[in-house]
């Protein structure tokens, strides 16, 4: 994965700028969460990205679309292939969510989901679980209250 699971240093590499502070999205900062933010673009077509860590791995990431346009097919093939591989994504037909699943020698080795409504103007996507690492399970009604339509 090119920003879940990597290292501050590897995130900032991936979008060529400094992160500075960001609001945590979970809510968990005794359990060590930690955000960062990134802007892309500009205010007609960029994102403003959060990325979520817990013991400086990449746990979430929320892309905000920075203009009031609405979200295209487009918007979010874009933001899911700065997380992965478009090819290591699936949805269900009319689903809001979307899994990742990235193989090595028929194991897999890295997953994550989330997700993008229509009316929303964010996708979010995170992993889960991750061997000797706090679980988190976000709150999508709680998340949607902070990227109001």
């Amino acid at each position: 994965m090119n920003i879940l699971l990597k290292p501050k240093k590897a995130v900032e590499a991936q979008f060529g700028k400094k992160a500075t502070m960001a609001t945590n999205l979970l809510n968990m900062v005794g359990q060590g969460e930690k955000a960062f933010g990134f802007l892309t673009g500009d205010l007609e077509s960029g994102f403003d990205i959060t990325v979520g860590f817990f013991n400086d791995t990449a746990r979430y990431v929320a892309f905000k679309k920075r203009s009031d346009r609405k979200w295209e097919e487009s918007d979010l093939r874009a933001v899911l292939m700065q997380i992965g591989p478009f090819s290591n994504w699936t949805s269900k037909p009319g689903s809001d969510f979307f899994d990742y699943a990235e193989k090595s020698g028929g194991k897999i080795v890295a997953e994550a989901t989330g997700w993008q409504s229509p009316k929303r103007h964010y996708a979010f996507a995170f992993v889960a679980t991750l061997d000797g690492e706090i679980g988190i399970l976000p709150d999508k009604s709680a998340l949607d209250q902070k990227f109001p339509t």
